[in-house]
């Protein structure tokens, strides 16, 4: 009798493990956060976007409770259609396949793909990652026309259209659009995390001031590679100050510490630009005078004529603004990029010449912002910048249309 009831007491235990092992966890009800990855990868973008996805699947495997991380990816391949993954505990999960290739700049496709997966995957709290080329506020026509081959700089998500990876040709998605595409989102989001270079401009952070409460992004180019979404995608979850901190801190790492970036408050925005008005006023740079732009802080376009039209603000404040002007203007700069990391240089695509200047702790700010200058009007690259400026809320917020522009 006492074998036979521990033999019977063995058999409970082994079956008790057995039924733990197999126990998963279900829910019921939304996700707590849901953070969708918007991959415009049909470029020459497009050999980093397999090694970006691996690293999430990997970084998954990090993740606890109940999120959802879905991915939408049209790369430059013929033998892949744009599609809509969800990845999970280490694995991709294809949920969605499309029919047919199109334009990722399309703001009615990003629309649909964006409200369909916030249908599908229902949750609590929101947070998207924009992945692929970006050259912040910069406007040239309107959305999803094919640019000419000069100039190809036009906000977000080049698409080339025709699985290419082609440098000469694609459709873009302007600033005051995709503002658009996520105002009418049936759900908002706490933050965008910019993947993408120059993203943290005034001009930019103005116009998606009201469809995120947070941008995390870069004023200048990142690197080709991206985020190291391994060990960043905890860090994407939790949605609070201390994450988005926690996200640039580990990005900046993995580069060495080659790469500025920026947490800022969208809600301090518009205090920002009643600020920058102000000061705007007691500096007057008017359309007839040419300011001395020599040893400021810049985030692309090491010839002027090309691209220089990321200069950093508080380095051009600094510089013109009486001191105590300048620490008014300071502190609403302040509420605004609640955090920031400085590189005194970075990866470059030849866009920057870095014995142009010096970055300090004083000069750098981490937003940039664009100041008009007649010398763009005589150089065919960059003929379009001052005329398509009134294109930006924020130009007409500070008023430059006061100064001659």
């Amino acid at each position: 009798m006492k074998q036979l009831l521990i033999i019977m007491g063995m058999l409970l235990v082994l079956t008790s493990c057995e039924k733990n092992e197999e126990k998963e966890e279900t829910y019921t009800g939304p996700a707590d956060r849901t953070v969708i990855v918007y991959m415009s990868a049909e470029n020459e973008l497009s050999t980093f976007a397999a090694a970006d996805t691996t690293e999430m699947i990997e970084g998954s495997k990090l993740l606890s409770g109940h999120n959802n991380l879905i991915v939408f990816l049209d790369q430059a391949s013929t033998s892949a259609k744009p599609a809509v993954w969800r990845i999970d505990k280490g694995k991709k999960e294809l949920v969605k396949q499309f029919d047919n290739d199109f334009y990722a700049s399309d703001p009615d496709k990003m629309y649909d793909i964006l409200e369909w997966i916030g249908k599908e995957y229902p949750a609590k709290n929101y947070g998207l990652v924009l992945w692929g080329h970006a050259t912040g506020w910069v406007i040239h026509n309107d959305s999803v026309e094919v640019a000419p081959t000069s100039p190809l700089r036009k906000a977000y998500g080049r698409d080339t259209g025709d699985n290419s990876r082609n440098l000469d040709k694609g459709n873009w998605l302007n600033m005051p659009t995709l503002s658009l595409v996520l105002k009418h989102l049936d759900y908002h989001l706490d933050y965008i995390f910019c993947d993408i270079c120059l993203m943290s401009n005034a001009e930019t952070a103005y116009e998606l001031r009201n469809v995120t409460d947070y941008l995390i992004a870069s004023p200048a180019e990142i690197p080709g590679q991206g985020a190291p979404y391994d060990k960043i995608m905890p860090y994407l979850f939790p949605g609070d100050v201390a994450s988005y901190q926690k996200i640039i801190d580990t990005y900046c790492t993995s580069v060495n510490d080659k790469l500025p970036m920026t947490v800022i408050k969208m809600s301090e925005m518009e205090q920002l630009a009643e600020a920058t008005n102000v000061i705007l006023k007691t500096i007057s740079p008017t359309k007839d005078e040419e300011l001395d732009f020599s040893g400021l802080i810049y985030y692309d376009g090491s010839k002027p004529r090309n691209l220089r039209v990321h200069y950093d603000m508080n380095d051009f404040l600094l510089r013109y603004a009486t001191t105590e002007n300048y620490k008014q203007w300071r502190q609403a700069f302040d509420r605004a990029v609640i955090y920031k990391k400085l590189a005194t240089s970075w990866q470059t695509a030849g866009h920057v010449n870095f014995n142009d200047f010096t970055v300090t702790e004083e000069k750098f700010g981490g937003m940039s912002m664009f100041i008009p200058r007649e010398y763009y009007d005589h150089y065919s690259y960059s003929f379009f910048f001052n005329e398509n400026y009134p294109k930006t809320q924020w130009y007409w917020k500070v008023e430059w249309n006061n100064y001659g522009w």
